[in-house]
């Protein structure tokens, strides 16, 4: 009985110590990449590039490419009363970090209702994703992995934006 106890309690506490490896190493990615972004977006100038019409809706462009080969673009818009922005950060021409915010603000209110969803990638894989307040991923069908397909679709609307 020992012997089945003890087999048990060692089985156990190694799962339990891999689980919380697998955690730190993700917290620590995710630390990684934000202190990367904050570095990287303190560079950048806020103001507006270039204005689109994506679907009959205004959006606003900053397009901030640094020295270093890593890109920011950021995409804002506001839609009856939702508040919409997109951030995406490129690391030597790959994507590492997204984030998506829908805010709901109706005219002479503050927010109201706020949600937003932080993508963490490595090697074109979806690493980590962190959600805050009530939006998309509260629903059962929604796949964190349409974040590649928004971003290519961006690049591609980026491309049409005449210089």
């Amino acid at each position: 009985m020992k012997k089945i106890f003890l087999t048990v309690l060692i089985i156990w506490g190694t799962l339990n110590c891999s689980s919380q490896s697998k955690k730190t190493n993700e917290e620590k990615f995710r630390l990684a990449i934000n202190e990367e972004f904050d570095s990287n977006f303190r560079n950048c100038s806020n103001g507006i590039d270039a204005v689109s019409n994506y679907k009959d809706k205004k959006e606003f462009w900053n397009i901030c490419e640094l020295k270093n080969g890593n890109r920011i673009i950021t995409i804002e818009s506001h839609e009856d009363d939702t508040y919409f922005q997109e951030i995406y950060f490129e690391k030597n021409g790959n994507l590492v970090y997204a984030k998506e915010t829908e805010n709901y603000i109706p005219k002479n209110h503050f927010t109201q209702k706020s949600w937003n969803c932080e993508f963490y990638i490595k090697n074109l894989e979806l690493v980590s994703l962190i959600s805050l307040g009530h939006g998309k991923t509260e629903d059962d069908k929604w796949d964190p992995d349409v974040i590649f397909e928004m971003y290519k679709n961006r690049l591609t609307e980026l491309k049409q934006i005449k210089k």
